[in-house]
């Protein structure tokens, strides 16, 4: 058997998911499902250098053969990671929002609730801290990030449109691209940050001041 190659459309994020209409579709998902728990264990033990396949099957309880059949490659394990996070963070995001009721205002503020409480896990903090490292140095993590805080940028976007609907398309994005450099230097100070301890107080209430007046309409 051959191992499948994940398909990537330029711009995009492969699915973490396996392929869909097999007679071994949730047998394969629950395999996923487990090679990237393990992947992701490793990541934040060992760093991106012990991230070797063979220590991630038998992490995963799998043979080598079996998890390259999902991921022939480290890099592919790695945007998958990075896919399985950014579907779960938006699915996050969108169910707080549904709990808010219909007013945009309300919403929008449940969606930096949930973006706010991604950054207590440690665990998340530790993997994009160390594929921030291995960005400036290894081109396919730089690329796989950059996809991935493209699709970051689109759900922002999204948020901050039903609020800001007098804003031209190219400064809305603008806007969600400053917020997203908020959240992400944010993090390194809050949460499961290293700089914790010498972070400034009142940094997300200053954030939190911020969304509001980014996203109050103009009267």
């Amino acid at each position: 058997m051959s191992p499948r190659r994940a398909s990537k459309t330029p711009g995009t994020l492969p699915s973490a998911k396996p392929r869909e209409g097999t007679a071994v579709h949730a047998k394969g998902h629950e395999r996923v499902e487990r090679i990237l728990d393990a992947a992701m264990e490793v990541l934040v033990e060992e760093g991106y250098a012990g991230l070797a396949l063979r220590g991630v099957a038998q992490r995963a309880g799998l043979s080598l053969g079996n998890l390259q059949y999902y991921f022939p490659t480290k890099q592919d394990v790695v945007r998958a990671l990075l896919s399985r996070y950014l579907e779960a963070a938006i699915r996050h995001v969108r169910e707080r929002m549904d709990g808010a009721g219909a007013h945009p205002d309300q919403r929008l503020r449940h969606a930096l609730d949930a973006i706010l409480e991604d950054q207590e896990s440690p665990r998340h903090f530790q993997l994009f801290a160390e594929l921030w490292a291995l960005a400036a140095r290894d081109p396919m993590v730089a690329e796989a990030l950059g996809v991935f805080y493209a699709g970051y940028r689109e759900g922002l976007v999204e948020l901050l449109q039903p609020l800001t609907p007098a804003l031209t398309p190219a400064r809305r994005e603008r806007r969600a691209a400053l917020l997203m450099a908020f959240f992400e230097g944010l993090s390194l100070f809050r949460g499961g940050g290293s700089l914790r301890s010498v972070a400034v107080p009142g940094l997300e209430q200053e954030l939190r001041a911020l969304w509001a007046d980014w996203t109050t309409p103009p009267k």
